[in-house]
């Protein structure tokens, strides 16, 4: 009971029911598109990280490995001195200088002492304690140190130790010192919208290129082969912008629409809505019609006998021809006011007679005669066609008769210069269908949608009840009357009633 309450509640409250129709689910779509959006493109920005990293990476092995060979070259020239030092500074001072990633050369002796340097400030240094030299000695191969402060330069550098071997032998070690800040150079001239961090193994920062905030990025990471290095690239992924810029635009979008489809929904259920109240007001209008109608008609039938009565006499009395004129105009109008008295009648209580159960292929056959005799009168060919199989409906007989002559009578006074009639009766599942159509003077739209209205005629001698009676009629019987029409083309009134269908 409360939740009905509470749904009442929200019905009555037309911002709460626009609310939850438009607004909330336009915001929850434009969101989960938005998030959609942003994760897209945090995976490009991802696969975006990724590439620059493997770049930077390959960048800085390649500059180790043109070095390297740079160094192991100048170490084979060093091999043919015979360890004649004098040719062997001779040749270590001609390279320096040639490569600006180097900063100096050195030569040791087995033991690590220093015994030539390309700097000036390098007397009495013994190398013999670095891991890299003992790993080259070990090895007999080149290697790499860790970033450190160099003894001789005083700047950051890498040392590369290679072991100079005879038959075996170590005669003497070529040490050269790779400078950081040309590395950093090296990455600065590559770096576009990403930032670059290389961290030792004790993630001590060596160098930094560009600049993106590490709360607003996504971040990919590599190991640098030969030396203990991490470089870690930095992509800005603008989170905010990519969820808001897409979020106000769908939600423009489907604001718009929604709010279409709800303007659209709400003429709907207006128009719906008037049109119940029409039908309702239109119900309520023709109950009173037909009351008020009822009780008219009883009250003017009484008197209406007694004048027709009297008129009789006075007929037989007077047999002067100007007086029988009289007495034959009086009488038709009596005979009129009858008829429209008949009509109010039915109009306020069609079903005031039991229904009983009647076939409609009977009822046709037997006012075919009136139909075919009027039809001829007027000059229109007739054509019936009765259904082969008997069509048993729950009606009144005689009203049933005055529906399909009232009928026929508005298609023969649609046809004052002859044309076609044609009665049809069919089976519809479990429907009867009688089909009066004509190819009349038709009615406009206007017309038809005034046709079943009470006191609508045409006819300038019309009462505007026929079709209000007929529908009246058929209502009461379950069933359903409605009307095509085309102007200059004819018309076609079909009459749908239900069938009483036999127990097995």
């Amino acid at each position: 009971m409360v939740v009905l309450r509470i749904l009442k509640s929200i019905l009555k409250n037309k911002f709460l029911i626009y609310l939850l129709l438009t607004l909330i689910p336009t915001i929850a779509i434009s969101t989960v598109i938005a998030q959609h959006q942003v994760t897209v493109l945090e995976n490009q920005n991802r696969m975006k990280a990724q590439e620059y990293a493997n770049f930077h990476t390959k960048s800085i092995e390649n500059l180790l490995g043109e070095t390297v060979g740079r160094v192991e070259m100048l170490a084979t020239s060093i091999k043919y001195q015979k360890n004649n030092l004098n040719d062997v500074e001779n040749l270590l001072k001609e390279t320096t200088g040639k490569d600006p990633r180097l900063s100096g050369f050195f030569w040791t002796n087995a033991n690590g002492d220093l015994l030539l340097s390309t700097n000036t400030n390098s007397n009495k240094i013994n190398v013999s304690d670095q891991p890299y030299f003992q790993q080259a000695i070990k090895t007999e191969k080149t290697s790499f140190s860790n970033v450190h402060i160099g003894r001789v330069t005083g700047r950051q550098i890498i040392s590369i130790a290679t072991p100079i071997v005879d038959h075996g032998q170590v005669h003497g070690v070529l040490v050269a010192s790779l400078r950081i800040d040309e590395i950093e150079a090296a990455i600065k001239t590559n770096v576009k919208d990403e930032m670059v961090i290389i961290t030792d193994g004790a993630e001590h920062v060596l160098i930094s290129a560009g600049s993106v905030p590490e709360e607003d990025s996504i971040k990919s990471s590599l190991q640098i082969a030969k030396i203990p290095l991490t470089i870690s690239v930095f992509v800005r992924t603008e989170k905010i912008i990519a969820f808001w810029k897409p979020f106000l635009i769908y939600l423009i979008i489907f604001l718009t629409i929604s709010n279409i489809l709800y303007i659209w929904a709400q003429y709907f259920l207006l128009k719906r809505k008037v049109k119940r109240e029409n039908e309702q007001t239109e119900h309520h209008k023709l109950e009173l019609i037909g009351n008020l109608a009822a009780s008219t008609a009883h009250e003017i039938r009484n008197p209406l006998t007694g004048i027709k009565g009297l008129v009789k006499l006075l007929s037989e009395e007077y047999h002067d021809k100007k007086a029988q004129a009289y007495f034959e105009v009086i009488q038709m109008e009596i005979d009129r006011i009858n008829v429209i008295v008949s009509e109010l009648l039915v109009l306020g209580k069609p079903t005031a007679h039991t229904l009983k159960k009647c076939n409609a292929n009977t009822i046709v056959a037997e006012i075919e005669p009136i139909i075919h005799s009027e039809a001829n009168f007027m000059n229109v060919e007739l054509s019936v066609d009765y259904h082969t199989e008997e069509l048993p409906v729950s009606c009144v007989k005689d009203q049933l008769k005055q529906v399909i002559l009232n009928l026929t009578k508005n298609s023969l006074q649609a046809m004052p210069f002859g044309g076609k009639l044609s009665i049809s009766l069919d089976k519809q599942s479990d429907k009867c269908l009688i089909t009066v159509a004509d190819n009349g003077v038709g009615m406009q739209k206007d017309q038809l949608n005034q046709a079943f209205k009470p006191f609508y005629t045409l006819k300038k001698d019309g009462s505007g009840l026929g079709l209000t009676v007929c529908k009246r009629i058929i209502d009461s019987y379950g069933g359903e009357i409605s009307i095509k029409s085309i102007p200059n083309e004819g018309t076609e009134v079909v009459i749908t009633l239900p069938l009483i269908m036999e127990k097995i």
